[in-house]
């Protein structure tokens, strides 16, 4: 279980790696994963390639970095889902608030 992210400044986008269970033991983690983007960021990516589990915390962690980073140019996309990720998202609505890639 981990998180590591970096800048792309051409690109202005900032992704976030997310490996192994997504749950609330990465809540601290993850944050600052998103916090710690330069304020020029327009782009936000989480690639879940590697992530085995995702459950309700991982979500509202989700929806709680879209309110906190309130993008009203950038985009904010997920990632190289597996298909049981991609299947709990879609149930949860959530290609309506990122594009899930």
């Amino acid at each position: 279980m981990s998180i590591s992210s970096r800048y792309i400044n051409e690109a202005g986008e900032h992704q976030i790696v997310v490996s192994g269970k997504f749950d609330f033991s990465l809540l601290n983690e993850f944050r600052d994963a998103y916090e710690s983007a330069p304020a020029d960021a327009k782009k936000y990516v989480i690639d879940m390639r590697s992530v085995d589990m995702i459950d309700s915390s991982a979500l509202g962690m989700l929806l709680k970095m879209k309110r906190s980073l309130n993008l009203a140019d950038g985009e904010l996309a997920i990632i190289n889902c597996s298909s049981n990720v991609k299947k709990i998202l879609m149930i949860a609505k959530f290609e309506l608030m990122f594009s899930i890639q």
